[in-house]
Formats: C-alpha cells, structure tokens, sequence
C-alpha cells in the first residue's frame, strides 16, 4: 500500500469520523483532563481533583482518567502525597465497578461525591495513622474531601450537560454554574503552569473576567471575578488579594465594556494592578502587571466575534419579564376569539336549519302559485273550488312524476275531474310550468347556498382553529427577547434591507427562533448564508438556513436554532404517457422552526385537470405552514378553496410527513392519500389508515399517525399510481437498501413501478425518499 493512502486511511479526519476513532479521541480527552485536573491544589499542598474527576466520569473512561491523573500526580507532586491519591483514584475505580450494575445505587445523585469523599479521608486518616493525629490535619483532610465530593458531584453533572444537545443560552442557572466552578478548576490546575514567571491559570483567569464584561457587562465581569479570584486566591497566602483585584477589575470592566474593547482592558488594568499592592511584595505586583498584559494583548488580537455564544448567557430576563403580561394577554384574547369563532360556526348552522324550515320552496307551493295566477281572474272560481263537488290542491298530486320525468305538463296530464271543470286548461298548465321552472332555481340556488353556507361556516371554525392555534403557540414561547430583536433589526439595516418588524423567542425548550418581516422589494437581496453568519453572531446560537416567504408585497423570513438531526431528501416522478403535465405534485422544505416537511398531493384524474388541483392544493398548504399555521387548519383552507374553485367537482389526495429534527419526532397525515413505507432500525412498518381526500366534503380531517425516528431511518412516501401491483416489493427494495443515496432509491422505485404497470393504462407516479441522519 502507498504512503499516500495509508496516511489517507489513518488520518485524524478518518479516525474521527468512525465510531472507533471517537472512542479512543474520547478516552485521549479524558486522560489529558484527568492529567491537568492532579495539578489543581489548595492550600499549597493538597490536591483531590484528580480524584474527584475518576469518579465524577462514566465507567468506560474510569481507567483513562486514572493514567492521565496518576501521571499528572507523579509529574506535579513529590514525597507520599501523589501515592496517596493514586490508592484514592485505585478504590474509587474499586468501588464503582462493584457497584456499577447496582442502578438504584450508581444513578443516585450523590453517588459520585460519596465515592470520591469516602476514599480521599480514608487515605488521608491513614497518613494521620502513620505520622500522629492532628486537630488541626485532621479538619484539613475532612475539608479536602469534601472539597473533592463538591468537585465531583459539579463534574458529573456537567458531563451530562456536555452530551446534552443544549447550547449555552438554553441552560440553566444551575447548570451554568456547575460549568463555571468546572472551569475555576481548570483555571486552578492550570494556574501551577508557568511560561517564564507568568502563570498560565491566572492569565487565563484574566481573560476569562474581560470576555464575561464584555458580553455580560458589570453582572458578568464581577460574577466571573469573584469566582476565578476567590479560587486562585486558594493556592497560597501571598495570592489572597485576587479575590478583591479580579472581582473589582471585572466591575470596572464592565461598567466600561460599552465604550469599546481598549477602553475595558485599560480599566481592568488599572484596578487589579491598584489592588495587587496589597501583597506587599514588588516581585507580585510585577507578575500580576505581566499577566494582566498578556491577557490584554490576548483580547485585543482575538477576533471581535470570540465567543460570542456567551452574549446568549448574559442576556438580560427584564425585559422577559415586562413582556410576560402582554403575552398572556395576547394568549387569552386568542383563546377566547377561537372559542367566539366556534360558537359563531355554530350558529350559523342553526340559523341556517331553522330558516330552511320556513322558507324553503315545495312542490305544494308550485300549484298554489299557478292556481293563484291562473284562478284569480277567473269567474268559475267559486264553482270550480268553493263547491262542495269543486277541485282542490289534491287534484295536481298526480302532476309530481310528470313534472320530475319530463320538467313540464301539458293539459292532458290533468286529472280526469279538473279537466271536466277547469276551463282554462292550457293556461292552467301554462302557469304550472312557470311555476315549476322557479321552483327548481329556487332549490338549485337553494342548494348553492347551502353549499356556499357550509364553506362559510367551515371557514369560520377554521379561523377559529387557527387563532387556537396561535394561542398554543404563543403559550410554549417562554422569552420575548426585545434586546436581541433591537440588535437583528438594526442588523438588518445594515445589510441593506427594510426590516418591518423582527421577533426573537425562545420556546419552554429553551430554543430560539427568529422571525422578520421586511419589504418584499428587498427580497432578492437576502444572501442565506450572509444572514446565517450574521445572527449567529448576534444570538450567539447556531441556526439552520433561513425559509423565506412572500405574500402580499412583504417577506418573511424565519429561521430556528439548528437542530440534533438532519435529513436526506430526494424525489423522482413518471408522468402519464410522457406528458407535459402531472397530476402529482410534490414540495418539501424546513419551514424554519425545526421541521422538516415533505408534502405530496394527487389530483383527480391525469393531465392538465389533475395537475391543477394538485399543484393547487400543495401551494396552498406549503405556504400557509410556512406562514406558520398548523396542519389541520390549513387542511380545511385548502378544502375550502377546492369546494368553490369552480363548477366541476375537484379532488385531491394530501398526503403529509413532518419531521422535528431536534427530536427525531415523525408525524403523519393523509386526506385519502396511499400508504408511506418507514425502515426503523432495520424492521419495515407502513403507515395506511383510512381518510377522505379534499374537495368532497365541507368537513374533512386528517388521519394522523406519529413515530419517533433515529438516524438511518428511512419513510418513503408514494402516490397511488406506484402501488398498482401491489406494495410488497416496494418494501423489499426498501428492506435491502443500505448507504446508497436517497435519490437513487426513489429512482429505482419509480423505474421499478413504471416496469410493473400490467393493466394497460399508464398513470402519474411519484416517489419521495427520505432518510434521517445526524446534523
């Protein structure tokens, strides 16, 4: 094998992209944390964070951190003290695989700590048991252990929040601070390193307190100061004054951040320095004066937007909370409007059936009608229908079939005994028929109006479900964010648009989403990938692409924060005897708030008829979802516009699957679509259930089925015209497909379905092929 290809197979990109590769870079990591964690101490002396972090780690990394901090502890440290806690991290390990098939023990919350605390005491009473028991030693190892138990119940739980899929603006308090006394740790075991006479750990602190005043401001600058400085102030009597510098210097700091960045380190400076004469000692105040420039120089060179995802953990929670009674308000003015909207549907049904009872035209008031016209002006009325012998209303029943086979009568239709009375026969049956004619556009229109009522009433229960809708929404946004959407809108200036109006939330999950509304003049103009960069830097969260809309002279544009999974998407169609036109229609796309939907609509028929009512029925619906509607009322909008599109009746199937791509969650819905095949780890489900498809009746649903997908799941969705001889070798292919793409499989479907056509006549097929995959 070359040179070349070896490197090739064995280079760092291979290694961390099989599953193998990321073990042993994780094992790396965990060593090389293990190794600076031995190096943190307190009081001179003592040192149990290497402890702390074996038993703090999963089980699987127990034994890499063990070597990592059993040669950081040999490296570091001299005399009994790093054997000692080399037999500490020895019964750590010890204890948590006797233990470690015990869930209710080992999944407690303080497992960890009571496994780090009870092995760093006992080792320290048996120094004590070798040298003589001390008052004074004896509380030192006590509070060293309970330091170490601290250290590693605060180590566990970031572990947890690492593998989380969180981004820093989604945490919580509690869990920031378990990051933040994990990282004064680090600082604290990197503080014992040295490059010339300037420590790296303080320097680092440093820079630590300038990046939080500069995001976080005074709040930040002297949080973060406090903490690093009490911690360094911990490793020796001649430090104790950085508990006072770095927490005053980070105030300064921040109450200067606004002015720019040379202006926040020349404060800084200027008061850790003023503070660190209070060591009395020239040589320290000359190493903190060398540290506080390295630092400097550090947050001048680095880029303006470093680190800037940590703007999104300082962001301020006051204009969060004056917003919190303008949007209940908003959500109980849109619950009860959708509930106002319902009740009014329903009223106009029952309106509507009572009034049909009192005025609805019958075949009785066809006759009456013709007698009053034709006998008014009569002189043998009294004859003809006063006489006890006379006609009456009874004599045209038998007139009903006549008029409904032939739509008109002629005087021989008469009975037998009118004939025989009536002497005005023929414009007798003359008015019967004008009379008839009436009464059926009077039904027609009749019956128009009901249909047009229906449509009406359904359109009110549909706003009324969409402002429930927007009300559930509105519910599940936890932050209204006015400062970070001040910063977009500007932003958006900048960039040469007209920005309308911007909104940034975040929902009960913690994630955000962003939604603008600028002049649709302006649209050609949005470069995707120039405002991705642009709000990430702003937010401090990384977003997918942007979906962009347009309506009515204005464009949205939303966009949401990027998400765990991603999806592999492709389609392939047959048009019915290679046409021009297809009665299928397709259309997927990320509406922008984490969804991935795929939706497929078959028109009636094939041909151009076909291709308009689902080419119809697909534009209607993606627009509205990406306007941010849901499903089910969007469905009935789409319904309704089939309903009075024309004269001639118009059907089409709906056949819908979304996918949340931060939870791997799959919805679907069908409106008489056919069946969606799903590959889930390795076994073959189908998703077919009963429902009718649009443009039928005024009411109509979807038939909603739901599954939770991983990565290398597979749902593949067809029309009818691919099923005609049958389903079952679709899920072979589908069964069988391994790494190919997404593209292939629903071509090779497609071709497959064309090749098994065996009825004689060709139809529309439409294959769409979707396959989950991590982001």
């Amino acid at each position: 094998m070359k040179v070349s290809e070896l490197a090739a197979k064995y280079s760092v990109g291979k290694i961390t992209v099989s599953a193998t590769g990321k073990r042993v870079l994780k094992q790396l990591a965990c060593a090389c944390c293990g190794f600076i964690a031995a190096n943190g101490s307190v009081f001179g002396e003592y040192a149990p964070f290497g402890v702390s972090l074996a038993a703090a780690l999963p089980f699987e990394f127990t034994l890499s951190s063990f070597l990592g901090s059993s040669i950081g502890y040999v490296f570091f440290y001299t005399g009994s003290s790093n054997f000692r806690y080399i037999a500490a991290m020895l019964a750590v390990i010890a204890i948590r695989w006797t233990l470690n098939d015990i869930k209710s023990i080992n999944r407690h919350s303080f497992y960890n700590a009571v496994v780090c605390f009870v092995p760093t005491l006992a080792t320290g009473i048996a120094i004590m048991g070798a040298t003589g028991f001390e008052r004074t030693q004896t509380f030192i190892y006590i509070t060293e252990a309970l330091l170490g138990a601290v250290a590693a119940y605060f180590f566990s739980r970031t572990v947890i929040i690492i593998n989380g899929t969180k981004s820093l603006g989604m945490l919580l308090p509690v869990e920031l601070a378990c990051l933040v006394l994990c990282g004064c740790i680090g600082i604290l075991s990197l503080s014992r390193i040295n490059i010339g006479f300037v420590s790296v750990g303080r320097a680092a602190a440093v820079l630590a307190v300038l990046f939080a005043a500069r995001y976080g401001g005074i709040t930040g600058g002297t949080v973060v100061g406090i903490c690093t400085g009490v911690v360094l102030g911990m490793t020796a009597e001649q430090y104790y004054f950085l508990g006072s510098a770095y927490t005053f210097g980070g105030l300064i700091s921040g109450l200067f951040s606004p002015v720019g960045r040379i202006a926040q380190v020349g404060s800084m400076f200027v008061a850790a320095v003023a503070l660190s004469f209070q060591s009395r000692d020239l040589g320290t105040v000359v190493i903190i004066m060398t540290e506080l420039t390295v630092a400097s120089a550090v947050f001048l060179i680095l880029p303006k937007n470093t680190l800037n995802s940590l703007s999104a953990v300082f962001t301020s929670d006051t204009a969060a909370e004056h917003c919190q009674g303008l949007r209940r308000s908003i959500i109980m003015r849109l619950d009860f409007a959708a509930k106002a909207l319902a009740d009014i549907s329903s009223d106009v049904e029952d309106v509507s059936e009572k009034l049909s009872k009192i005025v609805t035209p019958t075949i009785d008031g066809v006759y009456k009608n013709a007698v009053a016209a034709t006998c008014s002006r009569c002189g043998m009325r009294v004859f003809c229908w006063e006489h006890r012998d006379g006609v009456s209303l009874s004599s045209f029943e038998e007139l009903n079939e006549t008029l409904k086979q032939n739509g008109s009568i002629e005087p021989k239709d008469f009975r037998e005994d009118f004939r025989n009375k009536c002497c005005r026969q023929q414009e007798m049956a003359n008015s019967v028929n004008r009379s008839y004619k009436s009464f059926l556009a009077s039904e027609a229109a009749a019956k128009r109006i009901d249909e047009v009522r229906a449509v009406v009433a359904g359109q009110f229960c549909g706003l009324g479900d969409i402002l429930g809708e927007l009300a559930d929404e509105y519910e599940n946004y936890e932050i209204f964010d006015e400062k970070t959407s001040e910063r977009i809108f500007l932003k958006l200036k900048e960039l040469g648009l007209v920005p309308l109006s911007v909104s940034c939330h975040i929902d009960y999950l913690g994630r955000m989403s962003i939604e603008a509304e600028i002049r649709d003049g302006n649209r050609k103009q949005i470069k995707r990938a120039l405002l991705l960069r642009e709000m990430t830097k702003i937010c401090g969260r990384s977003f997918d692409t942007p979906a962009v809309t347009a309506a009515f002279g204005r464009c949205r544009i939303a966009m949401s924060e990027r998400a765990g999974f991603d999806v592999e998407i492709a389609a392939s169609q047959h048009i019915c005897g290679g046409g021009t036109l297809c009665g299928d229609s397709l259309k997927y796309f990320n509406d922008g708030t984490g969804r991935m939907t795929a939706i497929l609509s078959d028109g009636m028929g094939t041909g151009g008829r076909a291709a308009v009512d689902g080419t119809m029925t697909v534009s209607i619906m993606s627009k509205l979802i990406k306007a941010g509607l849901g499903f089910d009322s969007s469905l009935k909008v789409v319904n309704s516009a089939l309903l009075v599109k024309s004269e001639d009746e118009s059907l089409a199937t709906l056949d819908i699957a979304c996918i949340d791509l931060y939870t791997g969650e799959a919805e679907f819905m069908k409106a008489g679509a056919a069946l969606t095949f799903i590959k889930k780890d390795g076994d073959m489900y189908r998703v077919e259930t009963p429902s009718l498809p649009l443009g039928i009746l005024p009411e109509v649903g979807f038939s909603h089925t739901a599954d939770t997908l991983k990565s290398g799941d597979i749902i593949v969705m067809v029309s009818d015209g691919a099923i005609n001889d049958g389903e079952d070798w679709i899920e072979k292919i589908i069964f069988d497909w391994q790494e190919k793409s997404m593209q292939e499989l629903s071509d090779l479907i497609n071709d497959e379905a064309c090749r098994r056509r065996c009825d004689g006549h060709d139809d529309d097929i439409t294959v769409i092929a979707m396959r989950l995959k991590a982001a």
